[in-house]
């Protein structure tokens, strides 16, 4: 059975993403490779190739190009959260955020760093992100809180987030708290009507 051209080409395009050969890249996109084209495999695409291996000057021509950094792999990765570069991660449009849960008897309270979309800078995007990374549900929040003593409130204060900004989960106080990012974090269920609504 042939080879089907437009997935030899397509390959050919996530081949030269990954060895950073700009030339090629613009060469192919001409001749009709599929900039969104995915590894039936894998499912990555050359954006995600090209983050992975940090190739920032190829990045913005598939940009330009139409390459949609919203396609997941088959593992459900983002294009932005292969790279640790922060110049290819503010052209994907992320803001990268460091996050913790405030928890001052812990003796590591270390933070992590989690992607919010630049385009949906709101402050329930915010809380439904940190909780998700956190594995936490939102009602368990009290309140976000801008290190070191600056309280979110709405979609305006978020919108003013710059990226490696320090912020902290508050969580409701209820007996039988356990704070703590590995598995359960209470023992019993509270919940805050407030903090889910803030959004004004």
């Amino acid at each position: 059975m042939a080879a089907d051209p437009q997935l030899e080409l397509d390959e050919r395009l996530r081949e030269a993403c990954s060895i950073g050969d700009a030339e090629a890249v613009r060469r192919l996109l001409g001749s009709g490779a599929r900039v969104n084209g995915r590894n039936p495999v894998n499912g990555w695409t050359c954006l995600h190739w090209a983050c992975k291996r940090g190739h920032q000057h190829i990045v913005p021509d598939l940009l330009d190009a139409g390459a949609d950094s919203g396609i997941l792999t088959s593992r459900g990765e983002s294009a932005a959260q292969l790279t640790s570069k922060p110049e290819i991660k503010a052209m994907l449009g992320e803001l990268v955020l460091k996050v913790r849960l405030h928890n001052p008897a812990a003796e590591h309270n270390d933070f992590i760093e989690v992607e919010l979309d630049r385009r949906e800078l709101t402050y329930q995007a915010l809380l439904r992100v940190t909780c998700q990374e956190l594995g936490i549900g939102p009602e368990r929040v009290e309140r976000i809180r801008k290190l070191p003593n600056t309280l979110l409130r709405k979609d305006k204060d978020v919108t003013r987030l710059q990226d490696y900004q320090e912020l902290e989960l508050v969580l409701l106080r209820c007996e039988g708290t356990v704070l703590s990012m590995q598995g359960a974090l209470t023992e019993r269920p509270c919940y805050n009507p407030g903090a889910a609504t803030l959004i004004y």
